[in-house]
């Protein structure tokens, strides 16, 4: 072509020869086209190559090579993509099939050993959701009427519940077990006693050995107290008892308020009797309350992984039937608004304009709890130099969003520090003190009023609405609430009256029934 352009022959002798060079170039580019392909065994590019290669007349011995190649890379590449799918759309089925064809087509063991390591988690998932689903159905056949075997059955679904969550099993898939964990545990708690009453005596004061006082209160046995000839049976009895040994029967209370059911512990007893001890102790050696704090950020975190967590705090004192605020009685900033007391559809109390703040940490729901107890009035009495003359409520709002199926929950914490029970006599109060006397055994009168009506069993209207105190805990006594009362005694034998009228007040508690419900 060169020479024959150089002689200057004319464009249309030179067309068959240009022709011809250009389908020989392009031949040569098919071929090397067909040798890249070969040699990189790509699948996509010998599928081009081989039919051009088969219209450009190509060695024939070089197309069948490629030909060979493409059986073999083919299926590989298609098995390639089904786990590649398969690994992303996770299914016990879908991964089988993938790890078949990759084993069909010849692919090396650690190409489809990812497959096979989820295909294992699958496995594991649906052997755990038969062992899920098994003690489910055991579940069906425990003594509700023992609470060994509900604990038993409870820690058998805890267990499954938790391996089955490990192995990653979805939430949704799980709603069934959690919801049957949680009622055998509020089952437990319930058979404790709708309202379980715990009896904690005090040891003898100083002034009261000294004064001759001589101890009326034995403890026959863990259950039950006698006084003189009576005795009286509770759940627990304390003589005193360490804050701990008191706690550990409380503990389990916390779950249900995290849970989604209302839970009440209140401390009745005469003044001096040691219901503040009990419900906040000293520095050192904590009470139920900050105890309770601690053990709800416990359980909060031991559940984070699955629920959000908010909870909240409010503290208030009922004083001469008047609600105040505790977090805002101190700042004058604060709205001085009128605190009301309303009842929702749903059954829960709620108090209007009561300040309520989150806390992220047991030490900022300390630290509220620190401030309310510092504006609680105090006034001295001749029975305890500073005697508790209100009514003290601490309220913990629990509320909880399951990260996946976001179910809510909302569990109320209401613990009540009662301002002490005792005869106007006994008290040697005149005046400001007597009103605030005549007050406080006004309300625990229609406490104890609203606790009679409740042991009849729902026959007759419960007179809530008599009292500030009892419309406050209204959903904390009977029908939803799960409540623990504490009476606290003094073993003295000039307290013998109060003593005898604190344990058959608390023994007429001990008889009144719930039904649970969750919120």
């Amino acid at each position: 072509m060169e020479e024959a352009q150089a002689a200057g022959l004319a464009e249309g002798e030179l067309k068959h020869a240009k022709d011809q060079l250009e389908a020989a170039e392009s031949k040569e580019k098919l071929e090397a086209s067909l040798k890249t392909a070969l040699q990189e065994r790509n699948v996509h590019d010998l599928k081009f190559a081989i039919p051009q290669a088969k219209d450009a007349g190509i060695d024939s011995a070089l197309i069948a090579e490629a030909e060979e190649v493409l059986k073999v890379e083919e299926p590989k590449m298609k098995a390639r993509e089904q786990l590649d799918e398969a690994t992303k759309h996770i299914t016990k089925a879908a991964l089988q099939e993938a790890i078949s064809a990759a084993k069909a087509a010849g692919l090396e063991p650690t190409e489809w050993a990812k497959a096979e390591e989820l295909l294992k988690k699958e496995e594991q998932k649906e052997k755990l959701m038969k062992e899920v689903n098994a003690a489910l159905e055991d579940s069906q056949q425990v003594d509700t009427k023992s609470i060994e075997s509900l604990r038993e059955m409870k820690d058998k679904l805890q267990t499954a519940l938790k391996a089955a969550l490990e192995a990653g099993v979805a939430e949704s898939d799980l709603v069934p077990i959690d919801q049957r964990r949680k009622k055998l545990h509020n089952m437990v708690e319930d058979l404790k006693g709708s309202i379980r009453v715990f009896c904690r005596v005090r040891p003898l004061s100083k002034k009261e050995t000294g004064q001759g006082d001589s101890s009326i209160c034995e403890a026959v046995d863990q259950m039950t107290v006698k006084v003189k000839e009576e005795q009286f049976l509770f759940d627990a009895v304390f003589t005193p008892g360490t804050q701990d040994e008191v706690f550990e029967d409380c503990r389990d209370l916390v779950q249900s308020a995290a849970d989604g059911y209302n839970v009440t512990m209140f401390a009745y007893g005469q003044t001096g009797a040691g219901k503040t001890f009990t419900m906040y102790g000293t520095k050192g050696n904590e009470g139920t309350a900050p105890r309770t704090i601690q053990e709800i950020f416990r359980v909060t975190a031991q559940g984070s992984d699955r629920f959000s967590y908010t909870v909240s705090g409010s503290m208030l004192e009922l004083y001469c039937n008047n609600i105040v605020d505790l977090l805002s009685k101190a700042n004058p900033s604060q709205s001085k608004a009128k605190l009301n007391i309303r009842q929702e559809k749903n059954g829960n109390v709620s108090v209007e304009g009561l300040v309520e703040e989150e806390c992220s940490t047991a030490d900022e729901l300390m630290a509220l709890l620190e401030r309310g107890n510092e504006q609680r009035t105090v006034a001295a009495t001749a029975m305890n130099s500073e005697s508790s003359r209100s009514h003290l409520v601490l309220i913990i709002k629990i509320i909880s969003v399951n990260k996946e199926t976001k179910e809510v929950l909302k569990g109320k914490m209401l613990m009540c520090d009662l301002a002490g029970s005792e005869r106007l006599k006994k008290s040697e109060v005149t005046e400001h003190q007597q009103t605030e006397a005549i007050a406080i055994n006004k309300s625990l009168t229609a406490l104890g009023d609203v606790i009679e009506a409740l042991t009849k069993g729902g026959k007759g209207v419960v007179p809530y609405r008599n009292h500030k105190l009892t419309m406050l805990m209204q959903d904390s006594l009977g029908g939803t609430a799960k409540t623990l009362m504490f009476v606290n005694c003094s073993p003295a034998s000039s307290n013998l009256d109060e003593t005898f009228m604190s344990l058959k007040y608390a023994q007429r508690a001990k008889k009144i029934t719930n039904t649970a419900t969750k919120k």
